[in-house]
C-alpha cells in the first residue's frame, strides 16, 4: 500500500476491532463501540495531520 490514508484506515480498523472486543460484551455494544472508535481514530488522525501540515519536518 502506498497511500498513507489507506494505511491509516487499515490501522484504525484493526485497532478499533481489538479494543471493541476487549472493552465491551455483546455484539451490539461491540459494533457501536467499534464504529465510534473507528470514526474517532480517522477523524482525529486527519485533524492531527492538518495541524502538522505547516511544519517542515
Amino acid at each position: 500500500m502506498k497511500s498513507h490514508f489507506a494505511m491509516m484506515v487499515v490501522f484504525s480498523i484493526l485497532t478499533s476491532l481489538v479494543i471493541a472486543f476487549i472493552a465491551k460484551n455483546g455484539a451490539r455494544e461491540r459494533t457501536r463501540y467499534f464504529l465510534f472508535l473507528l470514526g474517532a481514530f480517522v477523524l482525529l488522525s486527519i485533524v492531527a495531520g492538518w495541524l502538522m501540515y505547516p511544519f517542515p519536518f
